[in-house]
């Protein structure tokens, strides 16, 4: 008997052992009954993004493809390599491929948000209370619905969704079967996710709330850490490293915090409306981008190139018009700075180095941009269109 016990001991040793080898991140074909549980965000495998040369000039020369929406389009995206082009207008979403549009014949409701993930075989559409994920094919892998007005999504190279928003849950991982990884939510209920953004991979989410307050999650939804910020917050970004960790609240204040324990860096008030930062891909350098309410000539048109050491100005740009786009490419390379019919290149010492003047056929105004890590191509939304450079 005694032989026996030892024997079924070590067995069970093991098979403990060889279950604590198992990859935590491995995705396998879940049980469709399964509940939700604290399962972290699957992990995608960290491809190396090849760069292009870029001429400016000839970039921004004139658009290389162009699809007519009639309507604005308010969102687009891009994945790494530029093969993946995605735009949204509140009721009919594009997706460009190298061999075909996809979701042309479909018609919705109040779509406010698209996300293409960075190797672009996901893509993942928003509609007010529910979003919808596809893969590469146009073929619908899931639905999910919340229980609030969806603020914000991302897709991740694993097909996993992260979205935020109004209602319970008010951020949350699920995968393309439809399955819940993990949830989070704020101390109060009541309390709305305005933002957030992740590290590569979405191993670091950094979240911003209505209560004036900002919190650090891991990638298993785990919250470490909180900080109160002066104002609602209305932009977060995260370096690709998850090391460099960027605040913008109403106030006009860009904080930059210490992922470690939430230690704030340093802070900085600017003296226009600022709406947006973008970030290069390291968080060195960050761009703001203001709104100018009065909607007429201002000085109040101000950019600012942002250092992360103090937040100190690298550069500022007075803009002649109201801006409608700002982005910074991953390699610190190139900004971009779209005025209402113009969109302006720059490099990083704020040299303008080509610019391109919308067409009457392409709308008066443009709405939104994305590009790719080296700017090498760039889709831009007008209030008629969809154009891609490069």
């Amino acid at each position: 008997m005694r032989k026996i016990l030892i024997i079924f001991c070590v067995l069970l040793a093991i098979s403990i052992v060889i279950s604590g080898c198992v990859d935590p991140y491995v995705v396998s074909t879940p049980d469709t009954t399964a509940t939700s549980t604290s399962t972290s965000t699957p992990q995608a495998t960290a491809t190396q993004t090849v760069t292009k040369d870029v001429d400016p000039v000839k970039l921004l020369s004139a658009p290389s493809w162009t699809w007519s929406s009639r309507i604005r389009i308010k969102d687009v995206d891009i994945s790494d390599d530029g093969e993946h082009i995605a735009g949204l207008s509140t009721q009919k979403v594009i997706v460009k491929t190298p061999t075909k549009n996809l979701l042309t014949n479909l018609a919705w409701n109040s779509a406010n948000h698209i996300s293409v993930s960075n190797d672009g075989n996901y893509v993942a559409v928003a509609d007010k209370y529910f979003f919808n994920v596809y893969d590469t094919n146009g073929v619908e892998l899931t639905t999910y619905t919340t229980g609030g007005l969806i603020n914000q999504i991302g897709v991740l190279d694993t097909g996993v969704v992260i979205q935020g928003g109004e209602g319970a849950p008010h951020l949350n991982a699920v995968n393309n079967y439809g399955i819940e990884l993990w949830s989070w939510k704020p101390s109060f209920s009541t309390v709305k996710v305005l933002d957030f953004d992740y590290s590569a991979n979405g191993e670091n989410i950094l979240v911003g709330t209505q209560d004036n307050r900002v919190y650090y999650l891991t990638n298993y939804g785990n919250q470490i850490w909180s900080k109160a910020v002066s104002g609602n917050v209305r932009d977060i970004k995260v370096s690709d490293d998850g090391n460099s960790l960027f605040v913008l609240t109403d106030a006009n204040k860009v904080y930059s915090f210490d992922r470690t324990y939430g230690n704030k860096n340093w802070e900085i008030i600017l003296d226009v409306n600022t709406v947006e930062i973008e970030i290069c891909k390291n968080g060195n350098y960050i761009l703001t981008k203001p709104f100018n309410e009065a909607d007429s000539y201002s000085f109040k048109n101000k950019v600012y190139l942002l250092e992360n050491n103090n937040g100190n100005v690298k550069w500022m740009k007075q803009m002649a018009s109201d801006v409608s786009v700002i982005g910074i490419s991953k390699d610190e390379k190139y900004v971009i700075i779209g005025e209402e019919r113009i969109l302006r290149m720059y490099n990083l010492a704020g040299d303008e180095l080509a610019s391109y003047s919308l067409e009457s056929q392409y709308g008066t105004k443009i709405v939104s941009l994305s590009m790719t890590p080296d700017a090498s191509k760039l889709a831009v939304g007008t209030i008629n269109s969809l154009l891609v450079f490069g």
